[in-house]
């Protein structure tokens, strides 16, 4: 297990991760497991392929849902109508550090789970096994009916070729807690849905990374084409009125750091105005609430970031907040709506380091109804502390999308502080108008 100070100002170098996971196949002990567990490995050959690692790519082909017929990436809840749901969202998690593991516990036992991305250091053998294989102390909430994972940026600076290979064929619809699914997520992206709600995974990953080798990070990334064909032809987003909820690794949009809009720009092609939608994202390693942002077709997106799962959340003095005249300031962040950014302090380390909380997401569906629940780690104790509720209706005879309410629950005097209302937001209920 890592402790956090090692990923304490972990940048987004690839290079620089894979020579840490280098570092960790030296100073670690050996892996005797790959995610089959049927392979052992001495020293010299993880060593080896840790090296390999540095000069790989992407792994290809691209997997697809090959055979739509009997499997197209769509996951259908096999619950009745009035009988709840819940779906735990967890990003930037995989840290193999005692936060994530506690992050995993307080989630506990949900009907679905989803990995929003990023293995850390860079997603290959070991790091897939010490957090996702259960047979060897991996942590994950495995979903009492299914369990989901998105790529991020960190899986690729291997590759992607253990999360594909070795973390894919443990995701998917599960039945009686069976270890194997019975319906694969075979690829990067997925959807899950019922009468109501279409909850849609999206790989922002696969092309994150570009330059020299893919040392350097992609700020015009987008969807694969493999993925727009499936958007358009299989899951058809515009042909129902069922509630939407995108998941992502990469941030759309954000006030904090450099955005990704491709991946918005081309879902705006593909719903009418009016079809209003949930974004959950992570990548920053902070948690933040958005109010309405536009799509190029005049719909809005309400975006969530929630990538405080596992990694140290490191506060800044000011916020973080980009201001118009940032040299780095690609966009502009008046025009997000932030509404909410938690900059409470759980601990200070080394150096004077300060540390915010870790945190994660329960959905729960019940018929037209979704009521998001936020989480955070409750100092290190414990269960997990409620912080945020948001309560949404879907017309699926209309698709209109209502925001009903939404509560900070850390004004009523039990919690350390408030969570930060921002300046650039109007007031907490622009979080859901």
């Amino acid at each position: 297990m890592r402790d956090k100070k090692d990923l304490v100002g972990l940048n987004r170098s690839s290079l620089g991760n894979q020579l840490l996971a280098v570092k960790d196949s030296i100073v670690k002990p050996p892996p005797a497991y790959n995610m089959d567990g049927l392979i052992a490995e001495n020293k010299w050959a993880w060593l080896k392929r840790n090296l390999r690692n540095i000069w790989k790519s992407h792994y290809k082909p691209y997997p697809v849902y090959s055979d739509p017929a009997n499997n197209n990436g769509i996951f259908t809840i096999p619950k009745q109508p009035g009988e709840p749901v819940t779906v735990a969202l967890i990003s930037d998690w995989a840290s193999d550090t005692s936060e994530s593991q506690l992050i995993a516990q307080q989630a506990g036992t949900n009907d679905y789970s989803v990995h929003l991305g990023d293995t850390y250091y860079v997603g290959n053998t070991q790091e897939i096994a010490e957090n996702f294989n259960t047979d060897k102390g991996g942590t994950w909430p495995y979903g009492a009916l299914g369990s989901f994972a998105l790529i991020g940026n960190h899986e690729m600076y291997s590759s992607g070729q253990s999360y594909f290979t070795q973390l894919l064929p443990y995701m998917g619809a599960y039945k009686d807690n069976h270890d194997t699914p019975l319906q694969v997520q075979q690829a990067s992206f997925f959807c899950l849905e019922n009468e109501h709600w279409r909850i849609i995974g999206l790989d922002t990953g696969y092309d994150s990374l570009s330059g020299f080798f893919g040392l350097a990070p992609n700020q015009n990334l987008d969807l694969t084409p493999e993925q727009k064909d499936w958007l358009t032809n299989i899951v058809q987003l515009n042909n129902d009125k069922r509630g939407i909820i995108l998941l992502s690794h990469h941030q759309v949009f954000s006030a904090f750091e450099a955005e990704f809009p491709n991946p918005m720009a081309y879902i705006s092609s593909l719903i009418s105005p009016g079809r209003d939608i949930l974004w959950f994202f992570g990548h920053e390693h902070r948690f933040s609430v958005y109010g309405s942002n536009k799509m190029d077709n005049g719909a809005k997106v309400f975006g969530r970031c929630i990538g405080h799962g596992g990694m140290p959340v490191e506060l800044d003095a000011d916020g973080g907040i980009l201001k118009p005249n940032d040299a780095n300031n690609i966009s502009n962040p008046t025009n997000r709506n932030l509404v909410i950014y938690d900059q409470r302090q759980r601990e200070v380390i080394g150096n004077n380091i300060r540390l915010g909380h870790n945190g994660y997401v329960i959905l729960t569906l019940n018929d037209a109804n979704l009521v998001v629940s936020y989480f955070d780690d409750n100092g290190g104790t414990g269960d997990g502390r409620k912080i945020l509720e948001e309560n949404w209706t879907i017309d699926n005879t209309t698709g209109t999308l209502t925001g009903n309410s939404i509560t900070d629950y850390t004004i009523n005097g039990d919690q350390p502080a408030e969570l930060q209302l921002s300046l650039f937001g109007n007031y907490l209920t622009d979080a859901i108008k």
